[in-house]
């Protein structure tokens, strides 16, 4: 039986991830920043500006020695980023905002996308698109950025399909399909947390446009950046294949 709706709110993203903070992915930080750094090989004490940084467990970059920024659209996430943050002792500046409101001007060194860092994510194309001419426009020139996104080889291929994700506090079971008319992800994922009694499934619904190495080419290229390197998710670079779910792409400001 299928959790999905037939169709999914133009808008999802601003409200789907206001309780996401303890989500089986953010189990992972520690060695996702770690693999970020493996692929980016940085100098040390860049300036970092982590897009969709949730409730901020991309704050390990500041841990690492990096001047760190995260920029989310969820209010409820950031308040969790700056106590825990706070907590900590660590001095990371959140901003609360839709992704196209920033207006950083060439001020980082690095530029990460993780975990989708809400690519692909918006109302339409066109809006979808300004996600990269943001990126670009925050980055100095010479600057690099990151991205995590679901490989589309493999979303063609092998959705839809029902998965799962096991994590120390829950286990998030997840279901896929791919809307081959406009090359959407679409999906909804069910938070199972231990020890909590359920009256009911609370699916959290997604949509997300995928693009091919080829489109992240071209795009790059017309807001000024150039694609260097494409890895699988063991840090290797190699071309994506239909067997991997998801891709890393490494680009630079020219």
């Amino acid at each position: 039986m299928s959790v999905l709706a037939k169709e999914i709110a133009d808008d999802w993203y601003r409200t789907a991830f206001a309780d996401t903070a303890d989500m089986a992915w953010t189990d992972r930080t520690a060695p996702e920043v770690e693999r970020a750094m493996r692929m980016l090989k940085p100098q040390g004490g860049e300036r970092v500006l982590d897009l969709a940084c949730g409730s901020g467990r991309h704050s390990e970059l500041k841990r690492q020695g990096f001047e760190a920024v995260g920029a989310d659209i969820s209010p409820e996430l950031l308040e969790i980023a700056r106590r825990d943050a706070e907590k900590e002792g660590l001095d990371v500046t959140f901003v609360e905002a839709d992704l196209r409101e920033l207006d950083f001007d060439a001020e980082f060194d690095i530029v990460l996308s993780l975990n989708d860092g809400a690519i692909g994510y918006l109302e339409t194309e066109a809006e979808n698109l300004r996600t990269f001419e943001v990126i670009s426009r925050s980055l100095r020139p010479g600057g690099r950025h990151l991205m995590q996104l679901p490989n589309v080889l493999y979303a063609r291929e092998h959705l839809p399909q029902k998965s799962w994700i096991s994590g120390n506090a829950m286990i998030e079971l997840v279901e896929h399909r791919w809307n081959r008319g406009d090359k959407y992800m679409e999906g909804a994922m069910i938070p199972i947390r231990f020890g909590e009694v359920l009256d009911e499934l609370k699916p959290i619904e997604f949509r997300q446009r995928l693009y091919t190495v080829e489109e992240l080419t071209g795009i790059m290229s017309s807001v000024g950046m150039e694609v260097d390197r494409v890895f699988h998710g063991n840090g290797k670079v190699r071309e994506p294949t239909p067997k991997q779910f998801e891709i890393f792409v490494e680009s630079h400001k020219a």
